[in-house]
């Protein structure tokens, strides 16, 4: 089997959680560039009914001119569509807080552009400005511009809005992702992409609580995983596109046989 693994350019978490005072929200605060990327959903901690969320961007550049997977098909180093299946694997990372179990998490195309910031305050929520709950971008070069919907914008079409399962709480991500990577990677000038599954713009994704679960009158905390800044290698996310090779081995193999070594001819009788 063939493999080729896609590393992410960019992750946050975002927040609506509630500060150390419990009376202000950190939903301006920004974790780019932390090592961890965290979901939760508490529950009546500051009041009986009050509820906080945390929930994870990611983005990992599909179609950049280079090192890319749209780069890798169109040079043949990458088959076409139809033929490799991508897998987005995100790695559980243990801690010593409350874990939760039997639960499941929407994995949704993100829908517009994002800056992923350089905090890294993930228990205080003082480092403030880029992606946050609030803004997708919110920088003095930039302005600031808002999401449409607080807690970020995403699709929720079949092709491009996934689920993952957990028992018990400390399973990585291990999900195909193949439709909503083919959209990405969709041009009339991706001669390697012949099978249509539509376009969408390469923004990343969006990973949180499916709603059932987010908006439960109980607390589902803390899910963990590494970030893209982890100090180990194997463990940082990634798209894995994973494709057959045997076959074109093979081929490869009887077409260089038959040319090399003619069979012998039949004697006459």
């Amino acid at each position: 089997m063939g493999i080729k693994r896609y590393y992410a350019k960019s992750d946050n978490t975002i927040t609506n959680a509630f500060e150390e005072n419990l009376s202000l929200r950190g939903t301006g605060s920004n974790m780019g560039a932390a090592d961890i990327l965290e979901v939760f959903s508490i529950y009546g901690q500051a009041s009986s009914a009050s509820a906080e969320k945390s929930r994870v961007l990611i983005k990992f550049d599909c179609t950049a001119s280079t090192n890319s997977i749209q780069a890798d098909r169109t040079s043949g180093d990458l088959p076409a569509s139809g033929s490799v299946s991508f897998y987005l694997r995100l790695y559980n990372a243990k801690h010593g807080q409350t874990l939760p179990k039997s639960y499941t998490m929407d994995v949704s195309a993100i829908s517009g552009s994002w800056t992923e910031g350089t905090g890294l305050d993930m228990e205080l929520y003082k480092d403030k400005g880029e992606s946050n709950w609030v803004n997708r971008v919110a920088s003095s070069s930039a302005g600031t511009h808002a999401w449409s919907s607080t807690g970020g914008d995403y699709f929720t079409d079949t092709s491009s809005s996934f689920t993952a399962s957990f028992d018990s709480g400390v399973e990585d991500i291990e999900l195909d992702i193949t439709t909503l990577v083919e959209q990405w990677c969709s041009s009339s000038a991706n001669s390697k992409t012949p099978t249509d599954m539509g376009l969408k713009e390469d923004e990343g994704l969006i990973i949180k609580l499916s709603s059932a679960y987010e908006g439960a009158d109980r607390s589902y905390y803390t899910k963990k995983f590494f970030a893209r800044g982890t100090e180990f290698f194997f463990k940082k996310p990634c798209i894995e596109a994973r494709w057959d090779s045997w076959i074109p081995l093979l081929k490869m193999i009887e077409e260089t046989f038959i040319t090399a070594v003619p069979w012998p001819q039949q004697k006459k009788t």
